[in-house]
């Protein structure tokens, strides 16, 4: 394969503020990959038949100067591998003209992730709120896979968020389209935000059982408890899917992370809150037989977002696209256990669990019954089923460089309404 056209940057055309890097390849002989990196960490990749020739493109969504860098988009199939670059510098940035913010707001769509029975139901999408919001920070985080905003309800968003009240608004940042057989840009947007949604939520719901369990023992103490996040929906954007969830006031603190590299995973927060999200992450392994982990936890004092996590098989329980095996194995090797996973009686962990089919949830402490059938509800073997069928996801790329951060591309919900040109909107 052969680069025909480097990279370039072009904004779209509503001059929203989001930014479109695109390039081009040929002589594409075999069933290819492409991986986009930004400063050498790849941070999307996506599949590219034999013969597609077409467009491969990178949305940045409300570009500003953290997402300045060296991009590099490489391809590679059994023939051969080729790369182009582009240097996003303020100069550049400062050659495009984007929209002021519209003092009225923006209409949006809502739609909750409610689970009726815990884990014993699938989960599904329950009723839409339909209302208004005003956004008035648009550079409320400090990473550049997500952008995160703060945006104040104005009416219509009751009882989730009052009038008045703000929530942060988070869209997945660097978002890979194009081709003849790849999803379009909105599709793209909304598979990864539903899939951010099952990540969170279902999350939330199993910390809503672990708690229930550690209530039951005594000098425990408080538990963490994962926020949940809300599906949105913005007529006005190209780029229209995103999360919305409580605005936590206070210094954010990582519990949980995985290495920049993706490699293992760092040392667990001393504090009280952050040994008891290392708790919750050896119940949850041995509560799934050691098919999920959680690998990033952070927040304000106990309320904790921003969740991802590892699986051992692709698809597990519905989560797609998050299949990292050796980050399991890695927490397997090196957790060492504090005095919460002494209090909850959990097991020690071994380097290659045995594999186990998922029969019922049955709880990893030892030595005693759960504490009650609405604490430990029976799992499903199908597990978090999306609303519709899922698409295929791509391939999470093996880099020699210097390894992963996981970008979660996710199934479905409620069917993207969103245009299908590629072309990105206004994200405020």
């Amino acid at each position: 394969p052969q680069v025909i056209r480097k990279i370039r940057a072009e904004q779209f055309s509503d001059a929203s503020g989001n930014l479109k890097l695109w390039c081009q390849f040929f002589n594409i002989l075999s069933d290819s990959k492409l991986t986009w990196y930004k400063d050498e960490v790849p941070v999307a990749d996506v599949r590219r038949s034999a013969g597609d020739e077409g467009q491969a493109a990178l949305a940045i969504v409300q570009v500003s100067q953290k997402d300045c860098g060296v991009y590099q988009c490489a391809i590679q199939n059994e023939y051969g591998t080729d790369t182009t670059d582009f240097l996003l510098s303020a100069e550049v940035l400062s050659g495009f003209i984007f929209k002021e913010e519209i003092e009225a707001g923006e209409e949006i769509e809502m739609t909750p992730m409610v689970f009726a029975k815990g884990l014993a139901d699938s989960g599904f999408w329950g009723d839409k709120l339909f209302g208004r919001i005003m956004m008035e920070d648009l550079e409320a985080g400090q990473g550049f896979l997500r952008k995160a905003c703060r945006a104040r309800a104005i009416y219509g968003l009751e009882p989730v968020f009052e009038s008045g009240h703000t929530g942060i608004i988070k869209v997945h940042n660097l978002i890979a389209f194009g081709g003849r057989s790849e999803s379009t840009l909105v599709e793209r947007n909304y598979d990864i935000t539903i899939q951010e949604c099952k990540i969170q939520n279902s999350s939330r719901e199993y910390c809503k059982i672990f708690a229930a369990e550690a209530r039951a023992v005594p000098d425990f103490g408080p538990v963490p408890e994962i926020m949940p996040l809300y599906l949105i929906y913005r007529p006005a954007n190209n780029i229209p899917y995103a999360t919305m969830e409580e605005d936590l006031p206070g210094q954010f603190e990582l519990y949980c992370r995985r290495e920049r590299d993706g490699s293992g995973l760092a040392p667990a927060n001393p504090s009280e809150v952050g040994q008891k999200c290392c708790t919750f992450q050896h119940w949850l392994y041995q509560w799934t037989n050691g098919n999920i982990l959680v690998t990033d936890l952070e927040g304000v004092g106990w309320k904790v977002t921003n969740v991802r996590i590892a699986t051992k098989t692709k698809g597990y329980q519905g989560l797609k696209e998050s299949c990292c095996p050796n980050l399991l194995d890695h927490f397997a090797a090196s957790h060492q256990c504090n005095r919460y996973c002494e209090l909850l009686a959990l097991k020690g962990l071994e380097v290659h669990p045995p594999a186990a089919k998922v029969k019922g949830s049955r709880s990893p402490i030892t030595g005693r019954k759960s504490s009650s059938a609405q604490s430990s509800p029976q799992l499903q073997k199908k597990g978090l089923a999306s609303p519709q069928p899922s698409r295929k996801g791509s391939v999470s790329p093996k880099s020699a460089r210097r390894g992963p951060e996981n970008t979660t591309e996710p199934p479905s919900a409620p069917r993207p309404k969103g245009r299908d040109n590629g072309r990105a909107g206004r994200l405020q």
